[in-house]
């Protein structure tokens, strides 16, 4: 092709056709710049349809990442509001001047319990390093970086919004308190089941004693109990230690809801989003 435009140069240069000569080098050059920007549309849309794969890809892993994270908070939700009610439970015998009771020993364990969320981060990670600008819904990119920067670190362990339940009361504890001992006191903990698109999370469901599974054919249990149930009851750093307990508790469960709704919400989104670019065919499996 290009030796056929040259001869074709040459001939009009030979026969000082300039004017023809001019008209069909602008032709030539009009021929060129159409080929590049043909060429440039094509590579356009080629990215274009790579990094829309590449979208569809990150979107779920994402997803598959918030729901092993969903799992842990389940679980953890879950112990904060049973420590809520032990909690209850306490402040209720304190304030009506009861006996103690040796069911009290499982509260007293549940009241000291804290939790902690330790999620994994690989996908969100790769997100950014491709550019959170990859996911072309707005709201869905909304949603996914507002809860891995700013929820999530509110309730993951070393935040500086709520100091560690369990510290707060370890030296009262060391001081006050004995391990539980008595294996005939029976405890059930039990988790409500839970669903997230099509996930559901299930089979939670602990009875102490149960066996130790480090040491064949023995048991283990939980529980505190108090060396002087009367002086406690009247221990006025006790009663600080409770409010601050559950200022914290219920700021930790308040920022435990937001993130499961905020995951359960990002779930369906992710799935409408994945549902609408495979019927639309934008993309090719």
């Amino acid at each position: 092709m290009t030796k056929l435009f040259r001869k074709v140069r040459q001939k009009m240069f030979t026969k000082n056709k300039f004017s023809n000569y001019l008209a069909y080098a602008i032709g030539e050059i009009i021929l060129v710049v159409l080929g590049i920007l043909i060429a440039l549309q094509i590579n356009t849309i080629h990215q274009n349809w790579k990094r829309a794969k590449l979208e569809k890809v990150l979107l779920e892993q994402v997803k598959l990442e918030m729901l092993t994270i969903y799992e842990d908070l389940w679980r953890d939700a879950t112990r904060l509001e049973i420590g809520n009610k032990s909690h209850a439970t306490i402040q209720q015998y304190i304030t009506q001047d009861a006996p103690y009771v040796d069911s009290l020993c499982f509260d007293f364990y549940l009241l000291k319990l804290d939790e902690y969320i330790y999620p994994s981060n690989a996908a969100y990670n790769k997100l950014q390093e491709e550019g959170l600008d990859i996911i072309k819904n707005d709201t869905i990119r909304f949603y996914i970086q507002g809860i891995y920067e700013s929820i999530f670190p509110r309730i993951m362990k070393g935040n500086s919004f709520t100091p560690d339940i369990s510290m707060l009361f370890n030296d009262y504890y060391l001081h006050s308190f004995k391990p539980n001992k008595d294996y005939k006191l029976t405890y059930r903990l039990r988790f409500v089941n839970d669903t997230v698109g099509s996930r559901i999370y299930t089979n939670e469901d602990y009875t102490y004693p149960q066996k130790d599974s480090r040491n064949e054919g023995q048991y283990k249990t939980i529980g505190y109990v108090p060396l002087n149930f009367e002086a406690l009851k009247k221990d006025t750093k006790f009663h600080m230690l409770l409010d601050e307990a559950k200022e914290y508790r219920d700021y930790k469960i308040k920022r435990y809801s937001f993130a499961k709704s905020g995951i359960k919400e990002i779930v369906n989104m992710i799935d409408r989003e994945l549902r609408v670019k495979d019927s639309s065919g934008s993309l090719v499996k």
